[in-house]
């Protein structure tokens, strides 16, 4: 499901390649090497392109005054070592992107060598939304899984009054025959922490049953908003918790609740990243798990649709739509998103796109 279900979508279009260009600009004046910068801003566009405005370019206002802190690493020593099927990947305080890149694409290398692969990133930064990983690995033919421990202790436990892991995001994508796999992405909690920020900033309304105030009250007031419940109860505490181990603990930061939210020294969350690639051809092939995909599919939007919706559709098919629409027509921006890109243009000294 996505984000044009969550708050209002805006008038104002803009070119995907504005937003390239204005982001790319951005990230260099806080000292970025250009390479590095138009990498990352290309991730966040394409969150854009669909329709997750949340993990898109609008991340680059925290993200540019972590870096004019010194909180971020504008220019990181990455450092990759291999042991057999697996990887780790030490950050040296990078931005997430950057240090996803080099995790993920470590275990598409050893999945291609050895069947699966497996990588860590640790002492890195917000990764953006966890589809993109997973579809860089679907787009070499793989399956690939992503998860992180970023956000800092913000979900929930089950019983609990006070959280005790993420509301660790993770996702899955699996090739087809055509340019679109098929890629669940969602968040352990009930909703993703950055998109009910901005339905907060739109409505100040937030849903039922999803939120609590610093208590572990339950909540609808978007300015009392501190913590997310799991998605489904127990079951979504112990999906986020799993994650949060398998991101944290086996990259050496440690889970959510040990190394706790944020940075001593420079009070931003830290990252700590996970990967899982498996190469389809070591156990059939390709051409063959494709076409079972295309089928599974077919047969899932065939089905009967309940009151109230036109088509049963597979996990990420809303967002490729919304995509297909925004490479033609432009993105089309909330104030949500303009209103804080707008301000750190007016911080870094530099042109926003026309119209903002």
């Amino acid at each position: 499901m996505s984000d044009r279900l969550r708050y209002d979508i805006g008038e104002l279009r803009v070119a995907a390649d504005t937003m390239r260009a204005f982001g790319t600009n951005a990230l260099t004046a806080t000292g970025v090497p250009r390479d590095d910068a138009a990498f990352v801003v290309e991730t966040l566009v394409h969150c854009d392109l669909r329709g997750v405005f949340s993990h898109g370019t609008r991340l680059l206002a925290a993200y540019t005054e972590a870096l004019q802190i010194d909180a971020i690493n504008p220019t990181p020593d990455i450092r990759v070592s291999r042991s057999d099927g697996a990887a780790r990947v030490t950050g040296d305080r990078s931005l997430g992107q950057l240090g996803a890149r080099a995790g993920m694409q470590a275990a598409i290398d050893i999945a291609q060598e050895r069947g699966v692969g497996v990588a860590v990133t640790s002492d890195t930064g917000h990764f953006g939304a966890a589809a993109y990983w997973a579809l860089m690995a679907a787009d070499a033919g793989l399956i690939g899984h992503a998860a992180s421990n970023m956000a800092g202790p913000c979900m929930l436990a089950t019983g609990s009054r006070q959280p005790a892991t993420g509301n660790t995001p993770l996702a899955w994508a699996f090739p087809t025959h055509g340019s679109q796999p098929v890629v669940l992405d969602m968040a352990s909690g009930a909703y993703a922490l950055n998109k009910l920020h901005m339905v907060g900033t739109t409505t100040g309304t937030l849903p039922k049953g999803v939120a609590t105030d610093s208590e572990g009250n339950p909540t609808t007031d978007a300015s009392k908003l501190a913590y997310v419940l799991p998605a489904g109860g127990p079951k979504g505490y112990g999906i986020g918790l799993v994650h949060d181990l398998m991101a944290g603990v086996l990259s050496g930061d440690g889970a959510t609740l040990i190394k706790g939210a944020l940075d001593p020294v420079n009070r931003v969350p830290r990252g700590s990243l996970f990967f899982l690639t498996l190469d389809v051809d070591a156990f059939l092939p390709l051409g063959d798990f494709r076409t079972a995909m295309d089928a599974q599919s077919g047969a899932v939007n065939a089905l009967p649709p309940a009151a109230g919706f036109e088509m049963v559709q597979m996990p990420g098919q809303p967002e490729w739509e919304l995509f297909e629409d925004r490479v033609a027509n432009g993105i089309a921006y909330p104030a949500s998103v303009i209103d804080p890109l707008t301000a750190m243009a007016d911080r870094l000294g530099l042109d926003a796109p026309a119209g903002f």
